[in-house]
């Protein structure tokens, strides 16, 4: 009996917050004519670290080498710290890094 009387009551508690789900909100206001668009400054320019600068060539050079992949870019920096050897090298030593 006690069961009958949970259920009704979330029954009826479900009937009574479902139609403020559905109820439509007002349109938003048409965007007017003379509004000016902002435009955030530039981000300030950063320089890199030379290490950074370095990694910045091989990866330019590794694009355009064919190299586009995420994992053949994480592969060959793994190869060139030496945390990876073998076949999966084989793209490092074909291109060895620049300078």
């Amino acid at each position: 009996m006690a069961l009958r009387r949970a259920s009704a009551a979330v029954v009826l508690l479900a009937l009574a917050v479902l139609p403020g789900c559905a109820a439509q909100k007002a349109p938003a206001p048409a965007p007017s004519s003379s509004a000016v668009p902002v435009s955030s400054p530039p981000p300030p320019a950063q320089t890199l670290a030379p290490s950074q600068q370095r990694n910045e060539r091989i990866r330019g050079m590794l694009y355009t080498a064919g190299c586009t992949s995420n994992s053949c870019v994480q592969a060959y920096f793994a190869c060139l710290d030496g945390y990876l050897t073998g076949e999966p090298c084989q793209f490092f030593r074909d291109h060895p890094p620049p300078p």
